[in-house]
């Protein structure tokens, strides 16, 4: 029982990334409305894997480190920048959803990783 209530949970967080993309497009209109001295700079570009995460990612099983080859160069940083627990939570959502998450604004993530983690905390009760 306890797996059917984490694939629950998981099933929560998936929906709350797929409504993301409104969100997303919410955010855009507001900034497309902004005056142009006060529009969000680009964000930077991702930085290259080091060799101590080239050494992590050899830890892991052939199928994770395929997935992470697919990734973008932005989401493979994004997930280095990430603490222990959501990396793991990170392998949890599908590609898509972790491409998003990687593109949002700051303050946007951490919105949605607050629902993920309270979706996950839930899940574990």
């Amino acid at each position: 029982m306890h797996k059917y209530l984490n694939k629950f949970g998981l099933a929560g967080i998936g929906m709350a990334l797929v409504m993301t993309p409104a969100m997303i497009a919410a955010q855009d209109a507001a900034i497309e409305a902004m005056p142009p001295e006060t529009t969000q700079e680009t964000a930077a570009p991702a930085a290259p894997i080091t060799p101590d995460q080239e050494a992590v990612m050899q830890t892991w099983p052939q199928d994770k480190q395929a997935a992470f080859k697919a990734w973008p160069a932005e989401t493979q940083s994004y997930f280095f920048s990430l603490t222990d627990e959501r990396q793991q939570m990170f392998w949890a959502l599908s590609d898509s959803d972790k491409v998003t998450l990687s593109q949002m604004a700051e303050a946007q993530r951490e919105s949605v990783w607050a629902q993920i983690e309270s979706r996950a905390g839930t899940a574990q009760s």
